[in-house]
């Protein structure tokens, strides 16, 4: 009697094992599987600070017309390319010409003027503005002068940084 009850311990075991792995699609009696929603991802976008202002300004008066240009490219992307845009954080840079707090103020300006101009082309996704001045160089130049060599070396420092946190369309 006690071997009866082994097998049929055993035997309904095996059911039972077989009966959780089953998954019932013709009658629907499992709630359907919903594959999870994409995360957010973070695309940074770089922006020539001298493509964008005039040397050594930030207003939007100092906008150049190839700048007004890729601001408005880019707004058009934030619009039309991402289902989902979740915010937007501006950081200005600059080169190390000058003073540590003048670089500073400059690169902060840059983002706001940035920000600025975006809101006014539509963006409604929130959107954070921050300096780095002169701290997170790009190049490695050399020199102290400002000469014209000096200038065009460091161009790529001048930037305003774009991170884009979002999900971007199919």
């Amino acid at each position: 009697m006690n071997r009866k009850i082994k097998l049929l311990a055993i035997g309904l075991s095996l059911s039972l094992s077989a009966v959780a792995g089953a998954r019932d699609v013709e009658h629907k009696w499992c709630p359907p599987e919903t594959p999870a929603p994409p995360a957010p991802q973070t695309e940074r976008v770089n922006l020539s600070a001298d493509a964008l202002f005039r040397f050594d300004k930030a207003a939007s008066t100092d906008l150049l017309p190839a700048g007004k240009q890729t601001l408005d490219e880019l707004g058009n992307a934030l619009r039309t390319e991402y289902a989902a845009v979740d915010g937007i954080a501006l950081i200005g840079h600059t080169d190390r010409l000058g003073n540590d707090k003048y670089n500073y103020n400059l690169g902060l300006k840059r983002a706001h003027t940035v920000k600025s101009y975006l809101q006014n082309l539509g963006v409604t996704a929130p959107i954070s503005v921050g300096s780095a001045g002169e701290t997170q160089p790009v190049t490695n130049c050399q020199g102290t002068k400002p000469t014209a060599e000096l200038k065009a070396c460091l161009q790529p420092d001048r930037r305003v940084s774009v991170d884009i946190t979002g999900i971007r369309k199919k």
